[in-house]
């Protein structure tokens, strides 16, 4: 007689051998982490001109649709091509072409114009600042004496502080750079070497971003493809939606982030060049790259230039830094806004908390994509919060929520209502108020202020007394008034 195992057997069987293999999986990761890790980093390694050209793609994006939308289609359309009969895939295919090496085009002409142009006057700024650093730290020692020429003691102190740290710095230079400048040679051959690579990854990056912005609706057509064929209706449309919100919080964040850097630092060059600040160009630069970063960017660009400022020139930086804070608060309060707008949704503390987290995983990149990926998450957080409370019949608010003390058989009690003490609902005093001490003195002022307004009471009620009724008295009144 033949064994034939029926359902339950069968089902049984492989649950064991899937948590079995689990179990084998879990503690493989767990005991080779170090080899997994590795092991992606060396397949992301080789993959890095892919993951460039996605990036650029993407960044290049915006410019792709701008020139084709608003240079390309007017001029087709005055020309009388067919952008909605028959013919129109032949001309938007042509079309595409186009765009995509003007794009191309626009982006190697601001490559080229950065190494050509910005990028040999910042190489001998920085020179011209090692080169005379010494000159730079007499400066700030001289800049020092007579500030405190009427007080010699803080003048002697300060002079020492500027002599241990010019000291340091010399001895820094003397032990650490000098002796390693082999190392440092051996690190340039290297980084030569590194530069072939990078060089082979840019042009395939390069190569990738061509065909993504060739083909950019047919990917995504392709996504959506993948979504509505394996999703239910409902739960496909919320994911195709959910990933057109990621890409217009990120695409939005991204350009008009650059986009206002670029003004800021123009804009900063042309004040520094009319003010006469050294070096215009590399502080000018500082402070539209630093500006990328939100919140923290303004901040680090002036403090980074006013630093170098104010060793070359100290009196200077006093100039420039105020020069900076009237470009910020015009940033702030007017260019940002008319760029960016709200596009992240965050609050200051948010903004904060995601710079500084996303900072600490990724360094400089989680600084600038902190916020955006951050905007993302809190969205999405929302969004399911509202769903699970609508399903409660709850509200949906914040602000509903502060009167809120606590929700009881589905129905909301709040602060304004006859609380029995349930849930620590009494609204808590400050912390001020539970020293005894200062709550002692808080009840002997509620009492003296009780006596106090008792007080006024009753001599206003005395003075209201004592005056005779006016005209406006009713004939009924003063009848029961004679009577009494």
């Amino acid at each position: 007689m033949k064994f034939r195992p029926d359902r339950k057997i069968i089902h049984i069987a492989l649950v064991t051998f899937v948590t079995a293999a689990a179990v084998i999986v879990f503690a493989y990761l767990v005991y080779h982490a170090g080899n997994i890790r590795d092991g992606i980093s060396t397949i992301l390694g080789h993959m890095s001109g892919i993951s460039a050209g996605i990036v650029l793609g993407y960044v290049l994006a915006p410019t792709l649709n701008f020139i084709e939308n608003r240079i390309l289609v007017p001029i087709y359309k005055r020309f009388g091509a067919d952008l909605t009969g028959p013919s129109r895939r032949k001309t938007r295919r042509q079309m595409r072409k186009i765009s995509v090496f003007m794009t191309i085009a626009f982006f190697i002409l601001v490559v080229y114009a950065t190494i050509a142009l910005i990028l040999p006057q910042l190489i001998k700024s920085i020179q011209s600042i090692i080169i005379n650093y010494p000159v730079y730290a007499r400066n700030v020692e001289y800049f020092f004496s007579n500030l405190f020429s009427d007080r010699p003691e803080m003048r002697m102190t300060m002079n020492q502080i500027v002599e241990t740290v010019v000291k340091h710095v010399n001895e820094f230079i003397r032990t650490q750079i000098l002796p390693k400048m082999s190392v440092f040679i051996q690190q340039i051959s290297r980084a030569a070497f590194r530069m072939i690579g990078g060089f082979f990854n840019a042009f395939v990056g390069v190569v990738v971003a061509i065909y993504l912005l060739n083909s950019k609706e047919t990917m995504a057509a392709q996504g959506k493809k993948l979504v509505y064929a394996f999703f239910p209706e409902r739960a496909a449309n919320e994911i195709v939606g959910e990933f057109r919100f990621v890409h217009y919080t990120f695409i939005g964040f991204i350009t008009g982030k650059v986009l206002d850097s670029v003004i800021i630092g123009i804009v900063c060059f042309i004040g520094t060049s009319i003010m006469g600040t050294p070096f215009p160009l590399l502080v000018s630069f500082i402070v539209g790259v630093t500006n990328i970063i939100p919140f923290f960017g303004p901040y680090i660009g002036g403090a980074l230039g006013g630093i170098l400022v104010f060793m070359i020139h100290p009196l200077d930086a006093l100039f420039f830094l105020i020069f900076v804070v009237l470009l910020q608060q015009v940033d702030g309060n007017i260019l940002g806004p008319k760029i960016l707008g709200d596009s992240t949704g965050l609050s200051s503390f948010w903004v904060i908390f995601s710079i500084m987290f996303f900072g600490a995983l990724w360094g400089a990149m989680g600084w600038i994509i902190g916020v955006p990926l951050f905007s993302v998450i809190f969205h999405m957080l929302g969004r399911i919060t509202r769903h699970y409370l609508k399903k409660r019949k709850l509200p949906d608010g914040t602000e509903e929520f502060e009167q809120i003390a606590y929700v009881e058989q589905g129905k909301t009690v709040e602060f304004s209502d006859n609380l029995n003490g349930a849930y620590y609902s009494k609204r808590p005093d400050s912390s001020w108020t539970r020293v005894k001490f200062i709550r002692e003195l808080s009840e002997k002022y509620d009492k003296l202020q009780d006596r106090f307004d008792a007080m006024v009471d009753r001599r206003f009620h005395k003075k209201t007394s004592g005056h005779p009724k006016d005209a406006s008295d009713t004939p009924d009144d003063r009848s029961g008034q004679d009577q009494k």
